[in-house]
């Protein structure tokens, strides 16, 4: 099975040539193992080097409040690209090492799936822990007739067919012409995003697994049968808690404050509700009939069902109260 690799040599380089006294270094839940390590790896480069036990939810959730309760220097996240830039943040991306036999091996099982479907002209996407094996992926299918196509995304993407959870602008920009999508990487809340942003076939090759299967397009159709049914319950609603959270990377002021202008000129009530963690149970209590979720779009197309108050994100918001239409609908993707 392929090895995740991290590598800490440039956070050490960047330590020592900051003169860091004291850092915060941010790991996802996956590297909490390695939590002692990663200090020990880089005590010599500071003298204090604080590890991040609150939960990460990427590279939108930087610890910036941390870093002035805590007087430090740096920040090193580890885990994720960039979406923003900062001199005294630096990002450094794991990635699985995968070798020329395992990504021909991946690269086969995936021409089997496509002979079967007729595909020639294919997207390719992976996350940032997969992104690199990219281009020997697509030299391998062109050298079997397959057209693979690599996407830029947004500003908020740090590298060439790469996808954000809150992302997809990749793919987006490739869409016409394809046979098929084509996610290269391990989970299914990657690709599962990918279905609500296409409407082409979302194939995922899993390199740690060994296995390529579609993601099943009835997911689409499910989902969107649920956010017509909110939208409608929502056209109802007489008020409306807009939820702003204070992550720097799902921070959108500006959106939350054009929402309660339109909310109350449709005649109904808003109310302006500002959090870091987005968590119902914080909300208990508030009476109102309707939330807007300004933060990770994920949260409602993820997990809206099993939350008890209903809760909407932006454009569902405008076609619930006749500013925008049906026709309209999108995941409100992060672009920037």
């Amino acid at each position: 099975m392929p090895e995740l690799i991290v590598d800490l040599a440039e956070a050490r380089k960047f330590l020592q040539e900051k003169g860091a006294g004291t850092c915060i270094v941010q790991i996802p839940e996956g590297l909490k193992g390695k939590t002692t390590w990663i200090i020990d790896e880089l005590k010599g480069s500071c003298d204090n080097v604080f590890v991040k036990m609150d939960p990460c939810y990427g590279a939108c959730d930087l610890p910036l409040h941390d870093m002035k309760a805590l007087n430090a220097d740096a920040i090193i996240h580890i885990g994720h690209g960039p979406i923003h830039r900062n001199k005294n943040i630096l990002y450094i991306t794991c990635r699985y090492d995968l070798s020329e036999q395992e990504i021909r091996e991946n690269a086969n099982r995936l021409l089997k799936e496509l002979g079967k479907r007729g595909a020639r002209n294919i997207a390719l996407i992976a996350n940032a822990q997969y992104q690199h094996a990219l281009p020997a992926l697509k030299k391998i299918l062109f050298e079997n007739g397959i057209a693979a196509h690599i996407g830029a995304g947004t500003s908020r993407i740090a590298s060439e067919g790469q996808v954000l959870g809150c992302n997809y602008t990749v793919v987006e920009s490739i869409q016409a012409g394809i046979d098929a999508n084509v996610y290269f990487g391990d989970g299914h809340f990657h690709p599962q995003g990918l279905v609500f942003s296409t409407t082409k076939p979302v194939i995922a090759v899993n390199p740690l697994h060994g296995t390529v299967e579609e993601i099943s397009e009835k997911n689409r159709d499910r989902l969107m049968r649920k956010r017509f049914a909110a939208v409608a319950k929502a056209s109802e609603a007489k008020s409306f808690g807009i939820i702003l959270s204070v992550k720097s990377g799902q921070r959108q002021k500006e959106k939350a404050l054009e929402l309660k202008k339109a909310i109350e000129r449709a005649g109904r009530k808003a109310y302006l509700l500002e959090m870091d963690l987005v968590v119902e149970s914080y909300m208990a209590g508030v009476k109102v009939d309707c939330l807007v979720n300004t933060a990770c779009n994920r949260i409602v197309l993820d997990d809206a069902e099993n939350w008890k108050r209903l809760i909407i994100n932006p454009t569902e918001c405008l076609i619930a109260i006749g500013e925008k239409k049906w026709e309209e609908w999108k995941p409100d993707e992060f672009l920037h």
